[in-house]
């Protein structure tokens, strides 16, 4: 399925020489860091065309072939610059009143279009980010004072 199609394309898990395949793949863009030295990923067509691949293709690129060569499947979803706070929501997992709250509070940035709101992906990632970050500091923290508590999870 092409996603100029649709903004949304399924790949079902492989299994057998495409799987070794996605391993291989997977592990030379590993051991081979796009751009490393000033050489970039090229892309090699059979006629001999070739086409630089920009950094973030290959990181995807490797993801994918990762998450193949485990054989898992994979959806692969298109997203606009601009997200509806319904897609905010669902992109950063919450209910789209506690959204809102997070939007009248100033915790995320919008803009409205007309008498809609609207917020920037790169906004909507940076918060997940900060979630994410503020989550590993308290899991650690809870972990140094597990620790200093003298609790051990093999007892």
């Amino acid at each position: 399925m092409s996603l100029s199609a649709a903004t949304t394309a399924s790949v079902m898990p492989t299994e057998g020489a495409d799987r070794q395949q996605a391993a291989a793949v997977a592990a030379l863009l590993t051991r081979h860091p796009h751009a490393a030295g000033g050489n970039p990923t090229r892309l090699l067509f059979p006629d001999g065309e070739q086409v630089e691949v920009p950094t973030q293709l290959v990181d995807v690129l490797r993801q994918i072939s990762a998450i193949l060569a485990r054989g898992d499947g994979l959806v692969i979803n298109a997203l606009s610059r601009e997200l509806t706070t319904t897609e905010a929501a669902k992109l950063l997992g919450m209910s789209r009143p506690t959204l809102i709250r997070l939007l009248d509070d100033g915790a995320i940035a919008c803009h409205r279009v007309g008498s809609h709101r609207r917020l920037f992906l790169s906004d909507v990632l940076a918060f997940r980010g900060r979630q994410m970050e503020e989550r590993r500091k308290s899991y650690e923290a809870l972990m140094w004072e597990s620790d200093a508590l003298g609790f051990n999870d093999d007892e």
